[in-house]
Protein backbone atom coordinates (compact mmCIF):
# COMPACT_ATOMS: atom_id res chain seq x y z
CA UNK A 1 0.00 0.00 0.00
CA UNK A 2 1.37 3.41 -0.91
CA UNK A 3 1.96 5.92 1.86
CA UNK A 4 -0.54 8.79 1.87
CA UNK A 5 0.62 11.99 0.25
CA UNK A 6 1.70 14.79 2.53
CA UNK A 7 -1.24 17.05 3.29
CA UNK A 8 -0.78 20.75 2.61
CA UNK A 9 -0.86 23.28 5.39
CA UNK A 10 -4.19 25.10 5.70
CA UNK A 11 -5.07 27.38 2.81
CA UNK A 12 -4.94 31.06 3.61
CA UNK A 13 -2.95 33.76 1.87
CA UNK A 14 -1.84 32.54 -1.57
CA UNK A 15 0.49 35.42 -2.34
CA UNK A 16 4.09 34.32 -2.96
CA UNK A 17 6.49 34.74 -0.04
CA UNK A 18 10.19 34.23 0.27
CA UNK A 19 10.31 30.99 2.26
CA UNK A 20 13.30 31.94 4.40
CA UNK A 21 12.62 35.57 5.25
CA UNK A 22 10.72 34.78 8.47
CA UNK A 23 13.07 32.13 9.79
CA UNK A 24 14.58 32.93 13.20
CA UNK A 25 17.44 35.39 13.07
CA UNK A 26 20.59 34.79 15.14
CA UNK A 27 20.81 36.51 18.49
CA UNK A 28 22.29 39.97 18.52
CA UNK A 29 25.83 40.02 19.95
CA UNK A 30 25.83 40.93 23.64
CA UNK A 31 26.60 44.51 24.50
CA UNK A 32 30.02 44.60 26.17
CA UNK A 33 29.96 45.81 29.76
CA UNK A 34 32.51 48.58 30.45
CA UNK A 35 35.06 47.58 33.13
CA UNK A 36 34.13 50.57 35.27
CA UNK A 37 30.52 49.40 35.40
CA UNK A 38 31.55 45.91 36.50
CA UNK A 39 33.69 47.40 39.27
CA UNK A 40 30.83 49.70 40.28
CA UNK A 41 28.40 46.78 40.48
CA UNK A 42 30.84 44.73 42.55
CA UNK A 43 31.53 47.56 44.99
CA UNK A 44 27.84 48.46 45.18
CA UNK A 45 26.86 44.87 45.90
CA UNK A 46 29.58 44.52 48.51
CA UNK A 47 28.53 47.76 50.21
CA UNK A 48 24.86 46.73 50.18
CA UNK A 49 25.72 43.32 51.63
CA UNK A 50 27.93 44.80 54.34
CA UNK A 51 25.31 47.37 55.30
CA UNK A 52 22.64 44.67 55.34
CA UNK A 53 24.68 42.47 57.70
CA UNK A 54 25.54 45.44 59.93
CA UNK A 55 21.89 46.50 60.23
CA UNK A 56 20.86 42.93 60.97
CA UNK A 57 23.49 42.54 63.70
CA UNK A 58 22.63 45.87 65.29
CA UNK A 59 18.89 45.07 65.20
CA UNK A 60 19.45 41.67 66.80
CA UNK A 61 21.62 43.20 69.53
CA UNK A 62 19.04 45.91 70.19
CA UNK A 63 16.34 43.26 70.61
CA UNK A 64 18.55 41.21 72.91
CA UNK A 65 18.86 38.31 70.44
CA UNK A 66 21.98 36.20 70.97
CA UNK A 67 22.44 35.40 67.29
CA UNK A 68 26.02 34.20 67.88
CA UNK A 69 24.67 31.22 69.85
CA UNK A 70 23.04 29.97 66.66
CA UNK A 71 26.45 29.16 65.18
CA UNK A 72 28.56 27.56 67.93
CA UNK A 73 32.15 26.75 67.05
CA UNK A 74 31.69 23.20 68.34
CA UNK A 75 29.25 22.43 65.51
CA UNK A 76 32.08 22.55 62.98
CA UNK A 77 31.23 22.50 59.28
CA UNK A 78 27.63 21.44 59.99
CA UNK A 79 26.78 24.90 61.24
CA UNK A 80 27.41 26.22 57.72
CA UNK A 81 25.47 23.40 56.06
CA UNK A 82 22.49 23.86 58.38
CA UNK A 83 22.66 27.64 58.03
CA UNK A 84 22.69 27.43 54.22
CA UNK A 85 19.75 25.01 54.21
CA UNK A 86 17.73 27.26 56.52
CA UNK A 87 18.47 30.30 54.34
CA UNK A 88 17.38 28.43 51.20
CA UNK A 89 14.14 27.29 52.85
CA UNK A 90 13.44 30.77 54.21
CA UNK A 91 14.15 32.34 50.81
CA UNK A 92 11.46 30.27 49.07
CA UNK A 93 9.03 30.90 51.90
CA UNK A 94 9.61 34.62 51.45
CA UNK A 95 9.15 34.34 47.66
CA UNK A 96 5.73 32.73 48.23
CA UNK A 97 4.89 35.45 50.78
CA UNK A 98 6.06 38.14 48.32
CA UNK A 99 3.75 36.94 45.54
CA UNK A 100 0.90 36.49 48.02
CA UNK A 101 1.40 40.10 49.08
CA UNK A 102 1.07 41.23 45.46
CA UNK A 103 -2.07 39.12 45.07
CA UNK A 104 -3.77 40.43 48.20
CA UNK A 105 -2.97 44.05 47.36
CA UNK A 106 -4.14 43.60 43.76
CA UNK A 107 -7.41 41.86 44.65
CA UNK A 108 -8.11 44.56 47.27
CA UNK A 109 -7.69 47.13 44.47
CA UNK A 110 -10.11 45.36 42.11
CA UNK A 111 -7.62 43.37 40.03
CA UNK A 112 -8.41 39.81 38.98
CA UNK A 113 -5.86 37.02 39.42
CA UNK A 114 -4.63 35.17 36.33
CA UNK A 115 -1.52 33.18 37.27
CA UNK A 116 1.16 32.82 39.93
CA UNK A 117 4.58 31.24 39.76
CA UNK A 118 7.18 30.35 42.37
CA UNK A 119 10.24 28.69 40.92
CA UNK A 120 8.99 25.92 38.59
CA UNK A 121 5.53 25.67 40.20
CA UNK A 122 2.59 27.40 38.49
CA UNK A 123 -0.96 28.11 39.58
CA UNK A 124 -3.02 29.23 36.56
CA UNK A 125 -6.62 30.05 35.77
CA UNK A 126 -7.94 28.43 32.60
CA UNK A 127 -11.23 27.36 31.10
CA UNK A 128 -11.52 24.48 33.57
CA UNK A 129 -10.73 26.57 36.66
CA UNK A 130 -7.53 26.83 38.65
CA UNK A 131 -4.86 24.20 38.23
CA UNK A 132 -1.27 23.52 39.31
CA UNK A 133 1.44 22.50 36.89
CA UNK A 134 5.21 22.11 36.78
CA UNK A 135 6.39 24.80 34.39
CA UNK A 136 10.18 24.76 34.53
CA UNK A 137 12.52 27.52 35.67
CA UNK A 138 12.03 31.23 35.10
CA UNK A 139 15.14 33.09 34.02
CA UNK A 140 15.83 36.20 36.05
CA UNK A 141 13.20 35.93 38.79
CA UNK A 142 12.11 33.64 41.61
CA UNK A 143 8.37 34.14 41.15
CA UNK A 144 5.62 36.26 39.62
CA UNK A 145 2.01 37.25 40.23
CA UNK A 146 -0.13 38.14 37.20
CA UNK A 147 -3.33 40.06 37.91
CA UNK A 148 -5.54 41.86 35.41
CA UNK A 149 -7.70 44.99 35.60
CA UNK A 150 -11.37 44.84 34.56
CA UNK A 151 -11.85 45.07 30.79
CA UNK A 152 -14.01 48.17 31.21
CA UNK A 153 -11.96 50.10 33.76
CA UNK A 154 -8.38 51.17 34.40
CA UNK A 155 -6.97 51.08 37.95
CA UNK A 156 -5.67 54.32 39.42
CA UNK A 157 -2.00 55.01 40.01
CA UNK A 158 -2.62 54.43 43.70
CA UNK A 159 -3.97 50.92 43.05
CA UNK A 160 -1.01 50.14 40.79
CA UNK A 161 1.46 51.42 43.39
CA UNK A 162 -0.23 49.41 46.15
CA UNK A 163 -0.04 46.29 44.00
CA UNK A 164 3.69 46.81 43.38
CA UNK A 165 4.39 47.50 47.06
CA UNK A 166 2.31 44.56 48.29
CA UNK A 167 5.13 42.04 47.90
CA UNK A 168 7.74 44.23 49.58
CA UNK A 169 5.37 44.96 52.47
CA UNK A 170 4.64 41.25 52.95
CA UNK A 171 8.35 40.39 53.08
CA UNK A 172 9.09 43.17 55.58
CA UNK A 173 6.11 42.22 57.74
CA UNK A 174 7.15 38.56 57.99
CA UNK A 175 10.74 39.61 58.71
CA UNK A 176 9.68 41.85 61.61
CA UNK A 177 7.31 39.19 62.95
CA UNK A 178 10.25 36.76 62.96
CA UNK A 179 12.39 39.32 64.83
CA UNK A 180 9.62 39.91 67.36
CA UNK A 181 9.26 36.18 68.01
CA UNK A 182 13.04 35.93 68.44
CA UNK A 183 12.89 38.69 71.04
CA UNK A 184 10.43 36.75 73.21
CA UNK A 185 12.62 33.63 73.56
CA UNK A 186 11.16 31.03 71.16
CA UNK A 187 12.14 27.33 71.29
CA UNK A 188 15.76 26.75 70.30
CA UNK A 189 14.68 24.55 67.38
CA UNK A 190 12.98 27.55 65.72
CA UNK A 191 15.62 30.20 66.29
CA UNK A 192 17.68 29.38 63.22
CA UNK A 193 14.64 29.42 60.90
CA UNK A 194 13.38 32.67 62.41
CA UNK A 195 16.74 34.34 61.84
CA UNK A 196 16.76 33.08 58.25
CA UNK A 197 13.23 34.42 57.67
CA UNK A 198 14.21 37.80 59.04
CA UNK A 199 17.39 37.99 56.95
CA UNK A 200 15.82 36.85 53.65
CA UNK A 201 12.70 38.96 54.19
CA UNK A 202 14.62 42.17 54.71
CA UNK A 203 16.95 41.29 51.83
CA UNK A 204 14.09 40.71 49.35
CA UNK A 205 12.28 43.82 50.53
CA UNK A 206 15.34 45.98 49.88
CA UNK A 207 16.41 44.35 46.59
CA UNK A 208 12.91 44.50 45.09
CA UNK A 209 12.77 48.24 45.71
CA UNK A 210 15.92 48.78 43.64
CA UNK A 211 15.00 49.69 40.02
CA UNK A 212 16.29 46.63 38.16
CA UNK A 213 15.52 44.77 34.93
CA UNK A 214 16.41 41.08 34.72
CA UNK A 215 15.83 39.06 31.53
CA UNK A 216 12.91 41.32 30.63
CA UNK A 217 11.29 41.26 34.08
CA UNK A 218 11.02 44.50 36.05
CA UNK A 219 11.60 44.69 39.77
CA UNK A 220 8.92 46.33 41.91
CA UNK A 221 11.18 49.34 42.24
CA UNK A 222 11.48 49.63 38.46
CA UNK A 223 7.70 49.43 38.16
CA UNK A 224 7.26 52.19 40.73
CA UNK A 225 9.88 54.32 38.99
CA UNK A 226 8.06 53.90 35.65
CA UNK A 227 4.73 54.67 37.29
CA UNK A 228 6.14 57.92 38.68
CA UNK A 229 8.35 59.09 35.81
CA UNK A 230 6.53 57.57 32.79
CA UNK A 231 2.88 57.10 33.71
CA UNK A 232 1.95 56.96 30.00
CA UNK A 233 3.91 53.72 29.62
CA UNK A 234 2.35 52.28 32.77
CA UNK A 235 -1.17 53.02 31.58
CA UNK A 236 -0.40 51.73 28.08
CA UNK A 237 0.59 48.45 29.71
CA UNK A 238 -2.67 48.50 31.67
CA UNK A 239 -4.70 48.79 28.45
CA UNK A 240 -3.01 45.64 27.14
CA UNK A 241 -3.97 43.88 30.34
CA UNK A 242 -7.55 45.05 29.80
CA UNK A 243 -7.45 43.37 26.37
CA UNK A 244 -6.33 40.14 28.03
CA UNK A 245 -9.16 40.44 30.54
CA UNK A 246 -11.66 40.97 27.71
CA UNK A 247 -10.33 37.78 26.12
CA UNK A 248 -10.60 36.05 29.51
CA UNK A 249 -14.27 37.01 29.43
CA UNK A 250 -14.70 35.20 26.09
CA UNK A 251 -14.18 38.01 23.55
CA UNK A 252 -12.26 36.50 20.63
CA UNK A 253 -9.28 38.43 19.19
CA UNK A 254 -11.06 39.89 16.14
CA UNK A 255 -13.66 41.45 18.48
CA UNK A 256 -11.26 42.92 21.04
CA UNK A 257 -12.20 46.53 21.92
CA UNK A 258 -10.63 48.71 19.23
CA UNK A 259 -10.04 51.53 21.71
CA UNK A 260 -7.58 49.40 23.69
CA UNK A 261 -5.19 48.64 20.83
CA UNK A 262 -3.45 50.96 18.33
CA UNK A 263 -5.07 51.34 14.92
CA UNK A 264 -3.91 49.02 12.13
CA UNK A 265 -1.95 51.81 10.44
CA UNK A 266 -0.18 52.95 13.64
CA UNK A 267 3.57 52.53 14.04
CA UNK A 268 4.72 49.42 15.87
CA UNK A 269 7.32 51.30 17.91
CA UNK A 270 4.91 53.93 19.20
CA UNK A 271 6.22 53.91 22.78
CA UNK A 272 9.91 53.26 22.19
CA UNK A 273 9.91 50.66 24.97
CA UNK A 274 10.74 47.26 23.38
CA UNK A 275 8.81 44.97 25.81
CA UNK A 276 5.67 47.09 25.53
CA UNK A 277 5.90 47.58 21.76
CA UNK A 278 6.50 43.85 21.30
CA UNK A 279 3.45 42.96 23.41
CA UNK A 280 1.32 45.33 21.35
CA UNK A 281 2.61 43.77 18.12
CA UNK A 282 1.76 40.26 19.36
CA UNK A 283 -1.78 41.34 20.17
CA UNK A 284 -2.19 43.08 16.83
CA UNK A 285 -0.99 39.92 15.09
CA UNK A 286 -3.49 37.77 17.02
CA UNK A 287 -6.31 40.14 16.15
CA UNK A 288 -5.36 40.26 12.46
CA UNK A 289 -5.03 36.47 12.17
CA UNK A 290 -8.46 35.91 13.72
CA UNK A 291 -10.00 38.56 11.45
CA UNK A 292 -8.35 37.17 8.30
CA UNK A 293 -6.46 40.43 7.69
CA UNK A 294 -3.33 38.99 6.07
CA UNK A 295 -1.74 42.35 5.30
CA UNK A 296 -1.94 43.58 8.88
CA UNK A 297 -0.83 40.17 10.12
CA UNK A 298 2.21 40.21 7.85
CA UNK A 299 3.23 43.69 9.05
CA UNK A 300 3.01 42.67 12.71
CA UNK A 301 4.88 39.42 12.02
CA UNK A 302 7.72 41.25 10.31
CA UNK A 303 8.04 43.60 13.29
CA UNK A 304 8.21 40.65 15.70
CA UNK A 305 10.71 38.88 13.46
CA UNK A 306 12.99 41.91 13.54
CA UNK A 307 12.57 42.21 17.32
CA UNK A 308 13.56 38.60 18.01
CA UNK A 309 17.40 38.96 18.10
CA UNK A 310 17.29 41.51 20.94
CA UNK A 311 14.12 40.31 22.72
CA UNK A 312 14.41 39.30 26.36
CA UNK A 313 14.01 35.71 27.52
CA UNK A 314 10.71 36.63 29.18
CA UNK A 315 8.96 37.47 25.88
CA UNK A 316 10.68 35.13 23.42
CA UNK A 317 8.29 32.19 23.88
CA UNK A 318 5.37 34.48 23.09
CA UNK A 319 7.05 35.85 19.97
CA UNK A 320 7.91 32.35 18.78
CA UNK A 321 4.34 31.15 19.29
CA UNK A 322 2.85 34.08 17.41
CA UNK A 323 5.23 33.68 14.47
CA UNK A 324 4.70 29.91 14.33
CA UNK A 325 0.92 30.39 14.06
CA UNK A 326 1.39 33.15 11.46
CA UNK A 327 3.67 30.98 9.32
CA UNK A 328 1.09 28.19 9.58
CA UNK A 329 -2.07 30.14 8.76
CA UNK A 330 -0.78 32.84 6.40
CA UNK A 331 2.49 31.66 4.90
CA UNK A 332 1.88 27.88 4.88
CA UNK A 333 5.62 27.47 5.44
CA UNK A 334 6.29 24.23 7.32
CA UNK A 335 10.02 24.97 7.62
CA UNK A 336 9.36 28.26 9.40
CA UNK A 337 6.61 26.73 11.55
CA UNK A 338 8.99 24.02 12.73
CA UNK A 339 11.77 26.52 13.44
CA UNK A 340 9.55 28.73 15.60
CA UNK A 341 7.85 25.74 17.27
CA UNK A 342 11.26 24.66 18.57
CA UNK A 343 11.67 28.05 20.26
CA UNK A 344 8.34 28.16 22.13
CA UNK A 345 9.54 26.54 25.38
CA UNK A 346 9.86 28.41 28.65
CA UNK A 347 6.65 30.43 28.61
CA UNK A 348 5.35 31.51 32.05
CA UNK A 349 1.85 30.36 31.01
CA UNK A 350 0.78 26.94 29.77
CA UNK A 351 1.27 26.70 26.01
CA UNK A 352 0.69 22.96 25.65
CA UNK A 353 -2.43 23.33 23.48
CA UNK A 354 -0.69 25.48 20.87
CA UNK A 355 2.38 23.24 20.94
CA UNK A 356 0.32 20.09 20.34
CA UNK A 357 -1.70 21.82 17.60
CA UNK A 358 1.45 22.88 15.74
CA UNK A 359 2.99 19.42 16.18
CA UNK A 360 -0.13 17.88 14.65
CA UNK A 361 -0.05 20.29 11.70
CA UNK A 362 3.61 19.49 11.05
CA UNK A 363 2.96 15.75 11.29
CA UNK A 364 0.12 16.05 8.79
CA UNK A 365 2.35 18.04 6.42
CA UNK A 366 4.92 15.21 6.70
CA UNK A 367 2.23 12.64 5.88
CA UNK A 368 2.32 11.01 9.31
CA UNK A 369 -1.41 10.57 9.95
CA UNK A 370 -0.94 8.63 13.19
CA UNK A 371 1.19 11.38 14.73
CA UNK A 372 -1.21 14.01 13.41
CA UNK A 373 -4.18 12.31 15.05
CA UNK A 374 -2.26 11.90 18.30
CA UNK A 375 -1.20 15.55 18.30
CA UNK A 376 -4.75 16.66 17.53
CA UNK A 377 -6.08 14.59 20.44
CA UNK A 378 -3.48 16.14 22.77
CA UNK A 379 -4.41 19.64 21.60
CA UNK A 380 -8.12 19.03 22.15
CA UNK A 381 -7.41 17.66 25.63
CA UNK A 382 -5.25 20.70 26.44
CA UNK A 383 -7.76 23.21 25.04
CA UNK A 384 -9.22 24.06 28.50
CA UNK A 385 -5.71 24.98 29.67
CA UNK A 386 -5.68 28.07 27.45
CA UNK A 387 -6.17 30.81 30.00
CA UNK A 388 -8.46 33.08 27.97
CA UNK A 389 -11.80 32.19 26.48
CA UNK A 390 -11.40 34.31 23.35
CA UNK A 391 -8.31 32.45 22.21
CA UNK A 392 -9.93 29.11 23.08
CA UNK A 393 -12.77 29.88 20.65
CA UNK A 394 -10.36 30.70 17.81
CA UNK A 395 -8.07 27.70 18.45
CA UNK A 396 -11.06 25.34 18.69
CA UNK A 397 -12.08 26.37 15.17
CA UNK A 398 -8.58 25.65 13.87
CA UNK A 399 -8.62 22.27 15.57
CA UNK A 400 -11.96 21.44 13.94
CA UNK A 401 -10.48 22.32 10.55
CA UNK A 402 -7.42 20.20 11.31
CA UNK A 403 -9.62 17.21 12.17
CA UNK A 404 -11.32 17.45 8.76
CA UNK A 405 -7.98 17.59 6.95
CA UNK A 406 -6.68 14.61 8.92
CA UNK A 407 -9.77 12.63 7.89
CA UNK A 408 -9.47 13.49 4.18
CA UNK A 409 -6.43 11.28 3.32
CA UNK A 410 -8.00 8.33 5.17
CA UNK A 411 -11.26 8.78 3.24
Amino acid sequence: MDAPAAAPLPAADHRPHAAADLLPLPDAPPTPTPPWRMVFRFLGGAAMGAAFVLVGVETADALGIDWRALFPEAAGIWRWVIGAALLLLAFWVQVVVHEAGHALAGVAGGLRPLAFGVGPLRLERGGDGWRFRWGGSLSGIGGFAALLPPADGSPSRGVQAAYLLGGVAANALLAFVALWVLAVSPPDALRGLLVALAVTGLFLAVVNLVPLRSHGWLSDGAGLWSLWRQPGLAFASITLQQVVQASMDGVRPRDWPAALLPADDAAFDEYGEPPLDTAIAMMRLSRALDAGQTGQAEAAARYLHAAWPTASLAVRPGIAGCLAVHCLLVRKDAVAVRAWRERMGGSPLDGSCHEAWLDAELALADGDLAAARDGHAQAVAALPRIHDGGTRIAVAEHLDDLAKRIAEPAA
